[in-house]
């Protein structure tokens, strides 16, 4: 069965320029290689913290702690409200919807990178590293730093639409962590991730009028959803919110430092001195998409 299809990707092969494929590969290379030296950046960043880094992360702490007391009564708000149809739009963000895992976005982001590498679409392919880096990296520190470290319960440990919070459950720490789901409270999560992947491209990028909003709307939603799930307090979120965009700004200040010496050097991404992306705009007959070639 996999006979026609290895022929086809081999004639296919057969007919692109070797320049051209060796440009591509290389260029997948270099991503690669810059993913893996901005993960490595921010997970050795506290090394070189300096007193304003820290004064940061202690802020970013204290605005979490001064949450924290409110953090019952908002979980009240999400047992009484989580089932409101006005909240059902936010349904693909909760579990069983289809944004709610990586199982249905994985898809979508391997197609677009085998399109950037078809193209050589640079700008594309920084996008899609630029994104997973900042998603993968925070992750990581969540998981292998963050959770062996502190544990605190969630909301609903155990999943099972259990009693509304009252006042103090929310400061059920222990020290050192939990590997239990229903301890692993500290940071939000997947607000963590969303974040750190947003910041990375709409500081990295011009993302426009309309998708920029789209995307922090997203995060917001992302915040909106856990909480109604019960699956962090809302000092959790805010913590993790703060993660994700400091981790995403990171990378994408490396990113462009990176451009920057590019065009110091004279160096474009395609040989043809062209640049092709996606665009969405505004227009008299409503909104329009597409793609678009701009010749340099």
């Amino acid at each position: 069965m996999l006979r026609p299809w290895l022929v086809a990707v081999a004639g296919i092969l057969a007919l692109v320029p070797r320049t051209q494929a060796q440009s591509r590969w290389q260029n997948l290379q270099a991503n690669v290689n810059n993913s893996m030296a901005d993960a490595w950046d921010v997970w050795t960043s506290p090394l070189r913290g300096t007193s304003k880094d820290w004064l940061g992360a202690a802020g970013a702490i204290g605005v979490s702690a001064a949450i924290s007391p409110f953090d019952d009564d908002v979980d009240r708000w999400a047992v009484n409200h989580r089932d409101d149809r006005a909240l059902e739009f936010l349904h693909p963000l909760r579990p069983g919807g289809w944004a709610f895992s990586g199982s249905k976005i994985t898809p979508v982001a391997v197609g677009a990178l085998a399109l950037s590498i078809a193209t050589n679409n640079q700008r594309l392919q920084e996008g899609l590293f630029g994104c997973a880096t900042s998603y993968g990296a925070s992750s990581v520190v969540r998981t292998f730093v963050v959770y062996p470290l502190v544990a605190r319960t969630r909301p609903d440990p155990d999943r099972n639409n259990g009693p509304a919070a009252h006042q103090g459950d929310q400061y059920d720490f222990d020290f050192p962590g939990s590997g239990t789901w229903g301890r692993r409270s500290l940071p939000g999560g997947h607000l963590a991730n969303i974040t750190a992947c947003v910041t990375f491209l709409t500081s990295r990028y011009h993302m426009g009028k309309i998708v920029e909003p789209v995307l922090w709307a997203t995060v917001a939603g992302v915040g909106v959803a856990r909480t109604l799930d019960r699956a962090h307090w809302t000092s959790d979120q805010t913590l993790g919110l703060l993660f994700g965009y400091a981790v995403g700004k990171e990378v994408a200040l490396r990113s462009s430092r990176r451009n920057a010496k590019r065009s110091a050097s004279g160096v474009v991404d395609d040989r043809s001195k062209r640049a092709s992306s996606f665009f969405i705009a505004p227009d008299v007959n409503g909104t329009r998409f597409g793609w678009q070639v701009e010749f340099r």
